[in-house]
């Protein structure tokens, strides 16, 4: 039945095979507020936000960075053999997820304790961390086909390889708890055994029940591609993003052989494909309204790439959202974490730290 249900949207144009994009309305109305935001702290390719006492902690590339609060100078704390994709911040330790490689634990009473992806003890490629309890770990692996930074090539390829893993870390053990999830990029806890996840490439957060395995959509039909999941006031959450979607993006996914010769072909910086930033060369593909008029890109037009983040009720209900348009630069935001009243934003496709001061409080 399934696959004659897709036979028939593939010829209505309907489900999973239309091509039409959500719009940004209601608490997802654009505004300009990442754009206006304070500048924390310029660091290349910054990702993975974890607050800590002694600072905000970042990863940039394969190095860890720590950030004190008042002037953001940053020192190194760690350098990794490989881009860090992912940490998480829990009773003195910090869980590091190292691209093609696996998950690391520092300090604490798990300090050095490892879980190797590469011998099939955890996700080889994580993307996304959080402390169930101080025993266990969460991760999130977008893909078994691809590393996390290929992210943009997973799309392009309809990968559905994800996965969720629960890792003990006393035992040293990894389980499995979902696969075939299109590219999992977020985790959060709920304070129960549902928690949620962040299934980017279908543009979703779905509930998944931590003892059967079993998810269900609470979050569906978003216009942007989700990303990590944080834990906001009021046991709330923030959503980032990696971009919003884009209809003509939406029209290539489903023209096979124009995409398999896009991605042989041309090289991946100019593919019609979302990214973290965009504007970086004419050579880039545009449509019309990405044109500038009389030296003007218009806010409204049709993008790459954008920045997005989302505050959500303790339901996953969208309150109010902060974006930077298509004529910003604050694109690529794709971690945040709070700090008191502050939050902070890792604008990768913009290589810095921004700070939005009192946002980070009940309503």
């Amino acid at each position: 039945m399934n696959a004659i249900r897709r036979f028939i949207d593939r010829r209505l144009g309907r489900g999973e095979a239309a091509i039409t994009v959500p719009i940004l309305d209601g608490p997802l109305m654009p505004n300009a507020a990442l754009d206006e935001a304070g500048r924390f702290a310029q660091v290349p390719d910054a990702d993975n936000l974890v607050a800590t006492d002694q600072g905000l902690v970042c990863s940039a590339g394969a190095e860890v960075r720590r950030l004190d609060w008042v002037e953001g100078v940053a020192t190194t704390l760690l350098d990794l053999p490989a881009p860090v994709s992912a940490m998480a911040g829990g009773k003195g330790m910090l869980a590091i997820g190292v691209d093609g490689q696996g998950v690391v634990i520092h300090g604490g009473q798990f300090d050095g304790h490892r879980f190797d992806g590469m011998a099939g003890v955890g996700p080889k490629h994580p993307t996304s961390l959080a402390f169930l309890d101080g025993t266990t770990l969460l991760a999130t692996e977008g893909s078994e086909d691809n590393a996390a930074g290929n992210w943009r090539r997973d799309l392009m390829e309809k990968r559905r390889s994800g996965s969720l893993w629960r890792l003990d870390l006393a035992s040293g053990k990894a389980a499995r708890i979902l696969g075939g999830l299109g590219w999992a990029s977020g985790v959060a806890m709920t304070g129960s055994q549902r928690i949620w996840i962040a299934e980017s490439w279908r543009h979703r957060i779905l509930s998944v029940d931590l003892e059967t395995g079993q998810s269900t959509p609470v979050l569906e039909h978003l216009p942007a591609y989700p990303a990590r999941i944080a834990p906001a006031v009021n046991a709330g959450y923030w959503l980032s993003f990696y971009s919003v979607r884009n209809q003509l993006v939406e029209f290539i996914l489903r023209e096979d052989a124009y995409r398999g010769r896009m991605l042989a072909e041309v090289p991946e910086a100019y593919w019609m494909a979302p990214s973290l930033s965009s504007g970086n060369s004419f050579r880039e593909p545009m449509q019309g309204s990405q044109l500038k008029q009389m030296g003007v890109l218009k806010p409204y037009a049709a993008t790459r790439s954008y920045g997005l983040v989302v505050q959500c009720d303790p339901k996953m209900r969208a309150i109010r959202s902060f974006h930077s348009r298509a004529d910003g630069a604050a694109h690529g935001c794709v971690s945040v974490c709070e700090r008191g009243d502050a939050l902070y934003v890792a604008s990768r496709g913009a290589g810095r730290i921004l700070r939005l001061d009192d946002v980070a409080r009940e309503e």
